[in-house]
């Protein structure tokens, strides 16, 4: 089968979901409250590199890192003499040994593809190459009641159908998309986490201010009863 974040399936991703040049709105919400220019910025997952480029061309030092060899080909090429640089990095297994980030992110839900017993070390590692003054950005996949087993596009929407089942207790979801466009199927066993988890995993790992919102700007606080996702702010806690 082919992977969605690979090779062909990488296409078939980035039409789906950025086609309306939606990163570069998701990067300018972020810009609304994180406004330290020429910083260093790490994106975890970055995929074929969209968010970290607009990043880099707005004068921002950005490396990214994912597991998929060809998406960070992709990126390589895509990057031409910006400041950017795209590393093959599996989070769960590798170190992250670069430090001294200012913003660390990781969005599209990137960490709910983490295995559960291993995100608590996996948020160690990021805080490690965190500066201390730095922000972690991240959202990933809410386990709440009732879970919406079944996720339509709306009018405006990307065009996929999400169909996902849940384990209440342990918090993994079998979830199976159907891109409407192109035809395309592809399966993902993923992790869904109350508030709760979420928080207490951070402050575990050194983290503090922590904020959850809807929205990338966090202009509005959660508001739905069972959000499919949520952000998540933090910072390092110090004393």
């Amino acid at each position: 089968m082919t992977g969605l974040y690979r090779d062909s399936g990488l296409e078939i991703y980035e039409k789906s979901h950025y086609s309306q040049e939606e990163h570069t709105d998701e990067v300018e919400k972020i810009l609304r409250w994180y406004s330290h220019a020429g910083t260093r910025i790490l994106d975890i997952g970055c995929s074929g590199g969209l968010h970290a480029l607009e990043f880099a061309k707005r004068g921002f030092y950005v490396t990214g890192v994912d597991i998929e060899p060809s998406a960070i080909q992709l990126a390589k090429i895509r990057a031409n003499n910006m400041h950017a640089e795209f590393r093959v990095i599996d989070i769960e297994k590798d170190e992250l040994d670069m430090g001294g980030f200012d913003l660390i992110y990781s969005i599209g839900n990137v960490l709910s593809h983490v295995s559960k017993e291993n995100l608590p070390d996996v948020l160690l590692k990021i805080r490690r190459c965190l500066d201390k003054n730095g922000t972690f950005l991240f959202d990933v996949l809410i386990n709440a009641e009732p879970f919406q087993e079944e996720i339509v596009p709306g009018e405006d929407d990307i065009q996929i159908i999400w169909k996902r089942k849940i384990d209440e207790k342990t918090g993994r979801i079998s979830m199976d998309g159907i891109f409407l466009e192109s035809g395309f199927f592809q399966h993902f066993e993923v992790w869904g986490y109350t508030v709760d988890e979420i928080v207490m995993m951070l402050i575990s790992a050194g983290f503090g201010n922590i904020e959850f919102s809807e929205k990338l700007d966090f202009e509005i606080k959660n508001k739905t009863k069972n959000p499919i996702s949520l952000y998540f702010r933090a910072r390092i806690e110090r004393p």
